[in-house]
């Protein structure tokens, strides 16, 4: 049997005493920080540039072939031969296709006749000339004579020379029955079959070289004017495995009717871009104003006033009053008492208030 006496239970007493205050004092910073960690709201942020603001825009566009023809016939007839199909590789000189008109070869050859008989009077009437001249400087003949000789050579030649033009027109509308390759490329298009009637300026095929590629894109007044010919872009094919090209700015249209947006001219510098491909092209805009923000960053704190968030050094926010001055696609261009490498609330905004504590998470 245990006895304890009053003093060895004021000692128990004291003793338990100091051992919950000890416990209490050992769990009561944890209580207390756990609060304060548990009310930091989570926000992301952006971290202002030190360099002059521009932005990046994205313009969809097709590549196609630089250099491409639409082959017309130069004569009426009747395509008697198509020596080619769609999608077949020519050099430069092969024969694509034979028109037959019935009226092409005949003319030719007698523009060849009428020719001929022009330089043979241009012959007699030079021999009457030499002759008449001769005799007049023998005093036979009268200088009317001669005049008059030389004359008729001189008519000669004139008629000579019209009867070789139209020889040479219809040489040539002749030899246009043989459709040949301009340069070397596959063909693109056969609108019209052998057998088939055509007309003058009738299309006939289409031929592109394939190893010459340009993306042709319809771009922003900004755009349009942030790029010169003979600089570099960026030009990305997304439905080819995310591809990335050279591209060299080739032309710079401001408009191509009235009212219209003005369009850019891409050619590749790399080969292996396919025609027909659809491509991205990277245009970078220089802007005016101080800093460019995606606009989720832009609060409205009053009617015409607009603010950000504004990360401080002991992880709490500050209203920052500022200006938007654009709004192109998700940036925003703004002014405003800002500083680079400042970091401004970008997402989460819409639960902060002046002095929240918050917590910067990727």
């Amino acid at each position: 049997m245990i006895s304890l006496t009053k003093t060895g239970l004021l000692a128990l007493g004291v003793t338990a005493a100091l051992s919950l205050a000890a416990c209490s004092e050992s769990t009561a910073p944890e209580q207390a920080a756990a609060p304060a960690s548990q009310n930091r709201l989570p926000v992301r942020v952006s971290y202002l540039e030190d360099k002059a603001p521009s932005l990046y825009q994205t313009f969809i566009g097709t590549a196609r072939a630089a250099n491409r023809v639409t082959i017309r016939s130069q004569v009426s007839g009747r395509l008697l031969e198509r020596e080619v199909k769609l999608g077949s590789q020519v050099q430069q000189g092969d024969v694509l296709a034979k028109v037959y008109n019935p009226g092409a070869t005949p003319q030719a050859l007698a523009a060849k006749q009428r020719w001929q008989q022009a330089r043979v009077q241009v012959d007699q009437a030079q021999r009457d000339y030499d002759r008449i001249k001769s005799l007049y400087e023998k005093k036979v003949a009268s200088i009317q004579e001669m005049e008059s000789a030389r004359s008729a050579v001189q008519a000669a030649q004139a008629a000579t020379d019209a009867a070789e033009s139209q020889y040479m027109q219809a040489q040539q509308m002749d030899a246009e029955q043989t459709i040949r390759a301009p340069f070397a490329g596959v063909i693109t298009s056969t609108p019209v079959e052998p057998g088939e009637v055509i007309q003058v300026g009738q299309p006939l095929l289409q031929l592109a070289d394939p190893d010459e590629v340009e993306i042709e894109v319809i771009v922003s007044d900004g755009a349009a004017a942030s790029v010169a010919a003979g600089d570099v872009l960026t030009v990305l094919a997304p439905f080819s495995g995310n591809r990335k090209f050279a591209g060299v700015v080739h032309e710079v249209t401001p408009f191509r009717e009235r009212g219209a947006l003005p369009t850019v001219i891409v050619k590749l510098a790399d080969a292996g871009l396919i025609p027909g491909t659809t491509v991205h092209i990277q245009f970078e805009s220089a802007v005016a104003g101080q800093f460019v923000l995606p606009a989720s960053s832009l609060i409205k704190t009053g009617r015409q006033q607009s603010a950000v968030y504004r990360v401080t050094s002991n992880n709490q926010v500050e209203l920052v009053p500022v200006k938007p001055l654009q709004i192109i696609n998700d940036k925003i261009v703004i002014n405003g008492p800002l500083q680079p490498q400042d970091a401004v609330v970008i997402a989460g905004n819409h639960q902060l208030y002046p002095g929240a504590n918050v917590e910067v998470v990727q």
